[in-house]
């Protein structure tokens, strides 16, 4: 059974898609925020942003394509590592630069916008948790014990593998 028909498979799917939700909502953001506002609290949501659906597409599509294989979930797990913590930085640096001022005080583009600096603020964290979500779902599906394929024997005693190899001509009868 591969990844994506297990369990473990279709909740790390639909955590990356929840997590592709959330990054679009931080991106439109933070994007807006960047007009006029250039600081490192803000690029840098921006960039994981930006590198999350690009990472997660790739990703996704290298797993696709090699199904069946022991090491398939092995490409979703390192990125899925390394987003996890790019996303908490992200979500530690967007507390920082919203939660020491008030509301009536807009630092990006001297407006009062609470909602946004609130919204980007809760989407960076939802994206931090899909991400770790995901990654424990595949680290759950790479430790859980796998059902190995039985190997069926005849009635004169020829396993499925002899039976082959007489087909192929590489075992006389």
């Amino acid at each position: 059974m591969g990844f994506f028909n297990h369990l473990c498979g279709l909740i790390s799917t639909i955590a990356h898609i929840i997590q592709c939700i959330s990054s679009f909502v931080v991106l439109g953001i933070t994007a807006w925020a960047a007009r006029e506002t250039k600081t490192l609290t803000v690029i840098f949501p921006l960039v994981v942003a930006v590198l999350t659906p690009i990472l997660d597409g790739i990703t996704l599509g290298i797993s696709c394509f090699t199904r069946r294989r022991r090491w398939q979930v092995l490409p979703l797990l390192l990125t899925d590592a390394a987003l996890s913590y790019l996303w908490l930085t992200a979500f530690i640096f967007l507390a920082q630069d919203f939660n020491q001022v008030s509301c009536s005080i807009h630092l990006w583009n001297h407006e009062m916008v609470c909602s946004r600096k609130y919204a980007a603020e809760a989407f960076s964290f939802i994206a931090f948790f899909t991400t770790f979500g995901a990654m424990t779902s595949e680290v759950l599906y790479a430790y859980l014990p796998k059902k190995d394929t039985p190997i069926q024997e005849r009635k004169d005693g020829a396993t499925n593998l002899e039976h082959n190899l007489q087909g192929a001509g590489l075992m006389n009868p």
